[in-house]
């Protein structure tokens, strides 16, 4: 008998929860999961606040995570992971079945969309991460390098408790705030996110944002009008904005040379 061969119970598994508010979709998806034993499910939850006991009590190494859900929706489990050492990662399940979910910040090791197909969860279940798993025994979400977002991607962002999805054009500009990013959004919305700059320059359309300073990306599809003030000062005018931005000689320059 060769002792060398590996065995099913030595292989490390992976301890896994399902949050969904609706059964059939969970049944679904744990009949896709029976092709994969390194993935044990230790639990179910049909909201967010059943789904945080069930990952404080039992710590799972990866959640299948239904966006849309009555009450709160699955973003709101987020925060609640973040106490977590280490973190479990997390698979957003969504019928957003279009543009792929961009989730800054939420240790996102891919998404799926309903209903789940066999080789599309085949997929997922690649992106864990060997190295990590051989040091750590979790899985790690894997990100692609140099990968932008496009235009009508859905980016998750967050602001404490908040957590909303928009679309990367209905974005109108970002400014820097130390380690933190002011998100400027269509409609006068504006919220605060732990976020750098520099790292949102290297994820957006290169062709659609301008870097105006070092503090400041504009959309310049969201330009509605710029009004030169006096000999030193611009007011930038964002589409849905209340207040307009100040902008030097200089930034407005560079704005109106990428319009």
């Amino acid at each position: 008998m060769n002792t060398n061969t590996p065995t099913l119970a030595s292989t490390p598994r992976f301890r896994v929860i399902l949050v969904d508010d609706e059964p059939t979709a969970r049944v679904q998806l744990t009949n896709r999961l029976q092709s994969h034993p390194e993935l044990e499910i230790v639990g179910e939850a049909e909201d967010v606040n059943s789904a945080n006991d069930l990952v404080q009590t039992l710590k799972p190494d990866l959640i299948f995570l239904d966006i849309q859900m009555p009450k709160k929706n699955g973003f709101a489990l987020l925060p609640t992971l973040e106490n977590l050492i280490p973190q479990p990662a997390v698979v957003f399940v969504t019928a957003y079945d279009e543009y792929a979910i961009r989730a800054f910040e939420a240790n996102a090791l891919d998404y799926l969309t309903k209903p789940v197909s066999a080789a599309r969860l085949a997929k997922t279940i690649l992106r864990l991460s060997k190295p990590r798993i051989a040091e750590t025994g979790v899985p790690h979400p894997v990100a692609k390098a140099g990968e932008r977002l496009a235009v009508e991607d859905l980016v998750l962002l967050r602001d404490k408790s908040l957590s909303m999805m928009v679309k990367v054009g209905e974005i109108n500009a970002i400014e820097a705030h130390g380690d933190y990013t002011r998100i400027l959004l269509h409609e006068g919305k504006n919220l605060m996110m732990k976020q750098t700059l520099s790292l949102w320059e290297s994820k957006l359309p290169a062709g659609l944002f301008s870097k105006v300073s070092r503090s400041l990306l504009v959309n310049t599809q969201s330009v509605a009008k710029m009004v030169k003030k006096n000999l030193l000062t611009w007011e930038l005018h964002l589409k849905g904005a209340k207040e307009p931005i100040q902008l030097s000689n200089l930034q407005s320059k560079r704005l109106r040379a990428a319009l």
